[in-house]
C-alpha cells in the first residue's frame, strides 16, 4: 500500500515558491497571485500547501513547470525541460538504400531532456531523427517510422544502426564477427545478409549512429 501523503509529495514547495519569487517583495508577489501576504508567508514557511488555483497562477505567470513546483522533480522551467534535436529530411532505407542529399533540410524538434539523457542515455548533441523507407526491417521497423539515432557509437555491438555505404543510407542490424568483420542483416528474411570487412580501406562504409528509439507509423 502506498502511504505517501500530499505533504510528502509536496515537500519543499515553500522553498520553491521562494525561489520563484526571487527578489520580488512578498506583498507584490502575493498581489500577483490574488492572495494575502500572510497566506504567502505560510506557503513559504511550509505551514500550508497552496491549492491548485494558486499553483496554476504561479506556473502560468512565471513559466514554471508544474511537476517541478509541486514535487521538485525535473526542470524548473519549460525552457530547461526541453531540448531541440534535428530531424533530417532524409530516409534511412530499410531496403536497397537511399541516396543522401548533400544538404538535407533540417527541422528542429523539441524533446524532453530528462527522458533523452536519463532514460535513453543519449546526449542532446548526439541525437537526431530520421525516417525509415522500405520493408527490409519489418516487422521491427515499418515504412514511415521515425528513428531516434545517437551518433555517439564508441563500439559497435549487436543492434540496429544507420549506415552510410557507397553513397547510400541504410538501416540494418549489425553483428560483430571475428577478424574485424560485420554481418549486416535485415529482419525481413526476404533480404539476404552480407559481410563488411572493416579492415578493407577501400570499403566505403561507416556507421552513422545507433537506433535507440522508434516511433511507429500507424497504418490501416
Amino acid at each position: 500500500m502506498d502511504t505517501t501523503t500530499t505533504a510528502d509529495l509536496c515537500f519543499g514547495i515553500g522553498d520553491r515558491i521562494l525561489e520563484v519569487r526571487g527578489k520580488t517583495t512578498q506583498l507584490a508577489f502575493a498581489q500577483s497571485l490574488n492572495i494575502a501576504k500572510s497566506t504567502l508567508i505560510r506557503y513559504e514557511n511550509g505551514d500550508r500547501l497552496p491549492d491548485a488555483e494558486v499553483i496554476a497562477r504561479i506556473c502560468e505567470r512565471h513559466h514554471i513547470d508544474y511537476t517541478w513546483l509541486i514535487t521538485g522533480r525535473g526542470s524548473r522551467t519549460e525552457a530547461e525541460r526541453y531540448v531541440k534535436i534535428p530531424q533530417f529530411d532524409v530516409a534511412a532505407s530499410a531496403g536497397m538504400g537511399a541516396f543522401v542529399d548533400d544538404h538535407p533540410e533540417v527541422e528542429m524538434v523539441r524533446v524532453d531532456k530528462d527522458w533523452l539523457e536519463n532514460q535513453l542515455k543519449v546526449r542532446p548533441e548526439d541525437a537526431s531523427l530520421i525516417f525509415v523507407r522500405g520493408d527490409s526491417m519489418m516487422p521491427t521497423l515499418n515504412n514511415g517510422d521515425v528513428l531516434l539515432v545517437s551518433s555517439n557509437v564508441e563500439q559497435i555491438g549487436d543492434g540496429i544502426y544507420v549506415l552510410h555505404s557507397d553513397g547510400l543510407l541504410q538501416v540494418k542490424r549489425l553483428q560483430r564477427q571475428p577478424g574485424g568483420q560485420l554481418r549486416v542483416t535485415s529482419d525481413n528474411p526476404a533480404y539476404q545478409p552480407y559481410i563488411v570487412n572493416l579492415a578493407d580501406e577501400s570499403t566505403d562504409f561507416r556507421v552513422v549512429g545507433k537506433v535507440v528509439w522508434t516511433v511507429h507509423k500507424v497504418t490501416g
